[in-house]
C-alpha cells in the first residue's frame, strides 16, 4: 500500500498510548491488605478469565482506533497493481499506443481508449509518482519526451490521435534503449494498448531479444494497461485500387470500396448506411445496404464531370464507436505508365518476366518492361521505374549499387530479389542468399500459402489462385526477417515479403522506426525462377502473371502523380511544399506531417504538383486481439502485471481509501464503548424481597 502523506506514519507508535496508560493506571495505587476487600478479590477470581478477555478487547479497540486515525491522516491508496509495486520508482516510462484502433470510444461520454489510458496514468502519476522522472514514448514517432506536468499529458502533441498503426516490439525496444542510454535506476514501464495482434506482431523476431533484455533487469517492472474489448456498434470504410478510366460515356473513377462492421454480426443481419462521398469539395449521399459483416464493391464507379479530370475525394460514414475509421481518402490523375526493369544476364528468366510484365491487364494503363544486363546499370531509368527485378548477386552495403537500390525502395518503388545461379553476394537489407534446395524425384511439396493478403492472395471474388498446381524443382533458401507468402513442407519459404533492415548501412546506432529503418516500397524475395528447370511458373502462367502485376501495382503508386499512402511518421517526407486539401478531423492540423488521414497536394508548380491520400493501414481494421496465453508466451520470464480496463468504467489505478480507515476507527470506538458498559444487574430473588 502507498500513501500520499507517508511522513505521518511516524505517528503509528501513538497507537500504543492506551496500553501505556493502562499499565500506568495499574501501578497508580498502593496495595493495602483489607479483609473485606480480600474476600471480594477472592470472589472476583471466579470470573477472572472473562474479565481479562473483556479488558484485552477494550485495549485492542482503543489501539485500533488510534492506528486507523493515523492511517487515515496519511491518505492511503489502494489499487490492484499498488499491492505489488512496492513503492515509488526513480523513472516512469509511458509507452502509448496511438494507433487508429485506440480511438474506439464510448458514445455517451466521447472518451476513447487512448484518452482513458492517459487519464488513468496521469492520475496515477499525480498520486504516487511525484518527484519521479516521467518519459513518454509514443508509437507514432518513437521519440522519448520528458513530461514535466502530468496534468497536461492529454494535451501534448505526442499523445494526440493518429491514423497510424503501432509497432509494440519497436516501442518496447525504444524503452530498453532509453534505459541503457540513461542508466536509469528503479524504473516502471507503463504500456497502454488495445492488444491488437497487428500492433503486437507476435511473429516478430524482436521478441526474443526483448524478453532477454527485460528479464535481465531486476530494477525494471512492466505494467500493461490494456483495453481488449471491441466496440460492436462500429463500421469501418476503406478504398483501394483507385483508377481514372476513359469510357465512351466520359471519364469515370473506378475503385474498390469496402465497408466492414465490427463485433458479432449475423450473416443475415442487414443495415442501410448513408455513405457521404465528397469529390473535389462536392458532396453527395448514397444509401448502401450492408448484409452480414461486410460490403465489398469491386470496381465501384463514379462519373467525373467537366473540370474533375484530376483531384481528391473522401468517403465518410456516420458517427459511431470509432471516428478514426469512418473516413477514407483517395486521389486520382492521369494513369502513369507502369515500367518494369529486369536486371539479369539469364535470357530465359529475363524474357519470361518481360513477357508477363509487359502484358497490360488494363488497356487504359500502358505497361513497359525492359531487360538490362548486370553491367549496364547506368541505363536504368530510376525515376520512372515502378518495379525492379534484381537477378544478380547482392551488392555490399554502402556501395553505389546498394545505395541506388535503397533509394529505389525509400521512394516507394518495388524491388524483387531473384536467386543468382552462383555466388549469392553480400547481406543486403537484412537478406542473404544461402544454399540451393533441389528436388530429387518428385517436385518439392507445397504446404501452405497466404491467401488473405500479398502476392498470392485470393482473387476479388474470393477464389484462390491455382498455387497448388505449381511444380517447384529448385529453390534457393535465404536468411532475413520476412512475412512468408508460400512455404514448403519442411517449413522453408519460397516467396516472402521482407522487412528491410538498413542497420548494416546506418551502423549499429540506426534509429528504430526512423526513415533509415523503414522503407515505404515493397521488397520481395523469390527463391525460385520462371524457368522449366526451376519451376512451372512460366508454363502455368496464371500465378506468375498475378504475382508480377500485383508487385508492379504496388510500385506503380510511387511513380503516379496521384498516390495512396499509409499514414506514418515518414509518409510525407519525400513530398516538399505539402498542403492539406482535406483532413479527417479538426485537430489533425496540429499533428506532425504524415500522422493524420487526409488528402494532400505537393509541389510548387502545376507541373510538379502531386496528389497524396493518406489513410490508416488496412490492418487497423483487423479486430483480432492477443489472448492471455499468447501474451504470456511473448513476455515469458519478464516480471509484468496486466490491468484490463474499459472505457467509461470509472476505475482508477490508485484510489484513496482514507474513508475506510475513518469508518474502521468509528467502529472500533463503538465496540470499545459497548465493551465498557457495566453488566445488567440481576433481578433480586422473590424469597429475599423485604416484607412490609
Amino acid at each position: 500500500m502507498s500513501f500520499l502523506q507517508p511522513i505521518l506514519l511516524i505517528g503509528l507508535p501513538l497507537a500504543l498510548l492506551p496500553v501505556l496508560i493502562h499499565l500506568i493506571n495499574q501501578h497508580r495505587h498502593r496495595t493495602v491488605p483489607w479483609a473485606a476487600m480480600m474476600f471480594l478479590l477472592d470472589a472476583k477470581k471466579m470470573t477472572k478469565g472473562l474479565a481479562r478477555l473483556r479488558q484485552i478487547l477494550i485495549l485492542a479497540m482503543r489501539v485500533l482506533a488510534v492506528a486507523a486515525l493515523v492511517f487515515a491522516a496519511s491518505r492511503p491508496l489502494a489499487g490492484g497493481w499498488i499491492r505489488l509495486a512496492g513503492g515509488k520508482a526513480d523513472t516512469l516510462i509511458i509507452l502509448l499506443d496511438r494507433s487508429a484502433s485506440m480511438e474506439q470510444r464510448k458514445l455517451e461520454t466521447g472518451e476513447s481508449k487512448r484518452s482513458t489510458a492517459l487519464t488513468r496514468i496521469a492520475d496515477l502519476i499525480e498520486k504516487t509518482a511525484s518527484g519521479s522522472e516521467i518519459i513518454l514514448i509514443d508509437s507514432a514517432t518513437l521519440v522519448p519526451v520528458v513530461v514535466t506536468d502530468a496534468a497536461a499529458l492529454r494535451d501534448l502533441p505526442a499523445t494526440a490521435p493518429t491514423a497510424t498503426s503501432a509497432d509494440v516490439p519497436a516501442l518496447l525496444q525504444k524503452a530498453v534503449d532509453h534505459l541503457v542510454t540513461t542508466e536509469s535506476g528503479r524504473t516502471d514501464i507503463w504500456l497502454a494498448s488495445d492488444l491488437r495482434q497487428n500492433d503486437w506482431k507476435p511473429a516478430s523476431g524482436q521478441w526474443q531479444a526483448l524478453r532477454s533484455d527485460l528479464a535481465a533487469r531486476d530494477t525494471v517492472r512492466l505494467f500493461l494497461l490494456t483495453f481488449p474489448s471491441v466496440e460492436s456498434h462500429n463500421a469501418a470504410v476503406a478504398v483501394s485500387e483507385v483508377t481514372r478510366r476513359r469510357t465512351p460515356d466520359g471519364l469515370h473513377l473506378v475503385m474498390d470500396l469496402a465497408i466492414r462492421r465490427q463485433g458479432a454480426v449475423s450473416p443475415t443481419d442487414e443495415t442501410t448506411i448513408p455513405v457521404e462521398i465528397t469529390l473535389n469539395g462536392t458532396r453527395t449521399v448514397e444509401e448502401m445496404t450492408v448484409a452480414g459483416p461486410e460490403l465489398i464493391r469491386l470496381g465501384h464507379s463514379i462519373a467525373l464531370g467537366s473540370g474533375n479530370e484530376r483531384g481528391w475525394g473522401r468517403i465518410d460514414l456516420p458517427a459511431d464507436g470509432n471516428p478514426a475509421d469512418n473516413h477514407a481518402f483517395f486521389v486520382y490523375d492521369e494513369p502513369a505508365r507502369r515500367q518494369t526493369i529486369i536486371v539479369s544476364d539469364d535470357p530465359l528468366t529475363a524474357e519470361a518476366i518481360r513477357t508477363a510484365a509487359s502484358a497490360a491487364p488494363d488497356p487504359a494503363i500502358p505497361h513497359v518492361a525492359e531487360v538490362v544486363a548486370t553491367t549496364g546499370l547506368a541505363q536504368i531509368p530510376w525515376e520512372t521505374t515502378a518495379l525492379l527485378f534484381w537477378h544478380a548477386p547482392l551488392p555490399a552495403p554502402g556501395t553505389a549499387t546498394a545505395t541506388l537500390l535503397r533509394q529505389h525502395l525509400e521512394t516507394g518503388r518495388g524491388l524483387v530479389l531473384l536467386p543468382p545461379a552462383g555466388e549469392g553476394g553480400a547481406e543486403l537489407f537484412g537478406v542473404q542468399w544461402e544454399q540451393w534446395l533441389q528436388a530429387e524425384t518428385t517436385p518439392l511439396e507445397i504446404q501452405w500459402w497466404r491467401t488473405e493478403s500479398g502476392l498470392l492472395a485470393n482473387t476479388r471474388n474470393g477464389a484462390p489462385l491455382p498455387v497448388a498446381n505449381l511444380d517447384l524443382f529448385r529453390t534457393r533458401l535465404f536468411r532475413g526477417e520476412s512475412q512468408s507468402l508460400l512455404k514448403l513442407e519442411n517449413g522453408d519459404s519460397v516467396f516472402s515479403r521482407v522487412i528491410p533492415d538498413f542497420s548494416s548501412e546506418d551502423g549499429e546506432d540506426g534509429e528504430i522506426g526512423s526513415a533509415a529503418a523503414t522503407a515505404t516500397g515493397p521488397l520481395y524475395v523469390w527463391g525460385t525462377l520462371p524457368r522449366t528447370d526451376h519451376s512451372s511458373l512460366a508454363t502455368e502462367g496464371v500465378v506468375f502473371f498475378v504475382m508480377t502485376h500485383r508487385a508492379l501495382a504496388e510500385g506503380a503508386h510511387a511513380v503516379s502523380r496521384a498516390r495512396l499512402v499509409e499514414a506514418g511518421k515518414n509518409a510525407l517526407s519525400g513530398y516538399p511544399d505539402t498542403e492539406a486539401l482535406s483532413l479527417g478531423g479538426d485537430g489533425d492540423l496540429l499533428l506532425a506531417p504524415g500522422l493524420a488521414a487526409g488528402a494532400f497536394a505537393s509541389g510548387r508548380s502545376e507541373a510538379e504538383r502531386r496528389l497524396i491520400a493518406l489513410n490508416r493501414p488496412a490492418e487497423e481494421d483487423d479486430t483480432r486481439v492477443l489472448h492471455s496465453e499468447a501474451l504470456d508466451n511473448l513476455l515469458a520470464g519478464v516480471d509484468y502485471r496486466q490491468i484490463n480496463d474499459e472505457v467509461g468504467s470509472g476505475a482508477s489505478l490508485a484510489s484513496e481509501v482514507w474513508r475506510a480507515f475513518l469508518l474502521a476507527m468509528a467502529l472500533a470506538l463503538i465496540a470499545e464503548a459497548a465493551l465498557c458498559l457495566p453488566p445488567r444487574p440481576e433481578e433480586a430473588s422473590p424469597s429475599l424481597k423485604p416484607m412490609g
